[in-house]
């Protein structure tokens, strides 16, 4: 990686890049929070840093070919200041704790929030330093008069399961820009990303095989029997009760209904389309159902989500349609 490589983008080669990331994790292994020091931070000359090195040979150069103290003078003080700037944009960022705050549920293709928490050491203050993602944009983090400053990143996420964006960028070119001081940081950061929703009518797939605590509907043409009513004019035939006639010589008929459960099922095997496009409408209707109030369940292949209401069972539902196939 040369002085003018953007801090974002990797060498295009994937054998660099895994490479480069193993290099990485050996360096800079992985954790929950990671303080930063000289054994994790790198500092490196900016364009305008070779430009002021650059200046600094030709203004020596000139005072030794015309002994001109002046020209020593000024030549000195440069290199004592450029000197000077390494030591504070190294400090700029020695001694910051990172660790994740926060990471937000969203959808695929959507922008996926993570909040990420920069604590400094007791001291002064720490500012113009930029954190973020490779594929999200950076964000200015200053911090003065607290301690601690927290900043939400956003990333893309393209596909359902967990988000994991990988090794946080963090740079300062602070205080003259003449030097770049940046490293490379895991916080094992991830977020859940839900398949993408498709929204449609919601089926009707009320079930009729629980009686106890369902509703009474279709009182003719079912199977269950109720109990017995008197005969009414246009009652089918096949329903009477002969024997009650036969002693009491009055027309009797058994009543039938069906029991219907007031709670909806979605069944993955039910759904038209992919795997992929089943999960976005079995998402599409958790959320449907959900807006309506109204108590449903998912069947999915070797998994059955119990009915159920309200944002906690909903929660549960989209965890479960986000990590499907992708062994939990």
């Amino acid at each position: 990686m040369t002085a003018e490589t953007s801090p974002g983008t990797f060498v295009k080669q994937p054998a660099l890049n895994k490479r480069f990331g193993a290099w990485l994790d050996r360096r800079i292994p992985p954790g929950q929070r990671i303080t930063l020091s000289q054994s994790n931070i790198f500092i490196f000359p900016t364009a305008s840093g070779f430009t002021f090195g650059c200046l600094l040979v030709v203004l020596i150069l000139g005072a030794i070919n015309y002994q001109n103290s002046l020209v020593y003078g000024v030549a000195f003080l440069l290199g004592s200041m450029f000197v000077v700037t390494i030591l504070y944009t190294f400090r700029n960022l020695s001694g910051l704790s990172l660790e994740l705050a926060e990471a937000e549920q969203g959808f695929v293709d959507e922008d996926i929030a993570l909040t990420v928490r920069v604590t400094r050491p007791k001291g002064s203050g720490r500012e113009g330093i930029q954190v973020g993602w490779p594929e999200g944009f950076k964000q200015w983090v200053e911090i003065f008069d607290e301690e601690a400053s927290e900043v939400k990143l956003y990333v893309t996420s393209h596909q359902r399961g967990w988000l994991q964006p990988g090794r946080l960028l963090v740079e300062t070119y602070f205080p003259l820009g003449l030097l770049r001081a940046w490293t490379w940081v895991d916080i094992n950061a991830r977020a859940l990303v839900y398949p993408k929703p498709i929204f449609q009518d919601v089926p009707n797939t009320q079930s009729a095989r629980h009686r106890d605590d369902g509703v009474l509907i279709d009182p003719l043409g079912s199977d269950d029997f109720v109990d017995i009513r008197d005969y009414v004019a246009g009652d089918p035939v096949r329903n009477i009760l002969w024997r009650s006639y036969a002693r009491a010589d009055e027309l009797v008929v058994k009543r039938y209904a069906s029991y219907v459960e007031p709670r909806l099922w979605f069944d993955f095997a039910d759904t038209p389309g992919g795997t992929e496009e089943k999960l976005s409408r079995l998402t599409g209707f958790a959320l449907q159902a959900t807006r309506a109030g109204l108590e449903f369940g998912v069947r999915l292949p070797g998994k059955d989500i119990s009915p159920g209401v309200g944002q906690g069972h909903l929660d549960v539902v989209l965890k479960e349609l986000a990590l499907f196939g992708h062994g939990g």
